[in-house]
């Protein structure tokens, strides 16, 4: 656990829920994976009045949910043995792909590699965006 976050494996190798499953979580456990990518899976939130979007484990049993920022989620990744630095990340979230400063777009910039993430709600069973979303390609910007 690290920031309060309970990270549990699932049957596939490179896909970890953060926070506790709920129905759709553990629905979406079991869709089939990229094994290029390394994967978080849980949910998102809707973007804030300034465009930021967080992960949003369920951080206790009674599914109480905590915004993470892409600091924390950084955290939690590279410690993570089955990751591999450079490695391209997969963000199972809904939003999270949101706007030009987007927590995808934060992570890809502080881990150096891709972050695919949708910018929209994601179908559990599918993964597929609703509402005319799409799965995007954050590539780290340049270092200021």
């Amino acid at each position: 656990m690290i920031h309060g976050v309970p990270v549990f494996p699932t049957a596939f190798p490179n896909r970890f829920v953060l926070g506790y499953p709920d129905k759709n979580i553990r629905t979406a456990m079991d869709v089939p994976t990229d094994r290029v990518f390394f994967e978080l899976l849980c949910h998102g939130s809707w973007p804030d009045t300034n465009g930021k979007t967080y992960a949003v484990p369920f951080v206790t049993a009674s599914l109480r949910g905590e915004p993470i920022d892409a600091q924390k989620l950084f955290d939690i990744i590279v410690t993570r043995r089955e990751y591999r630095l450079g490695q391209p990340v997969r963000l199972l979230m809904c939003w999270v792909g949101y706007g030009p400063d987007s927590l995808a777009q934060q992570l890809a910039d502080l881990l150096g590699t891709v972050v695919l993430a949708a910018n929209e709600r994601i179908l559990a069973a599918t993964f597929e965006p609703i509402n005319g979303g799409v799965w995007l390609t954050f590539t780290p910007r340049c270092w200021k």
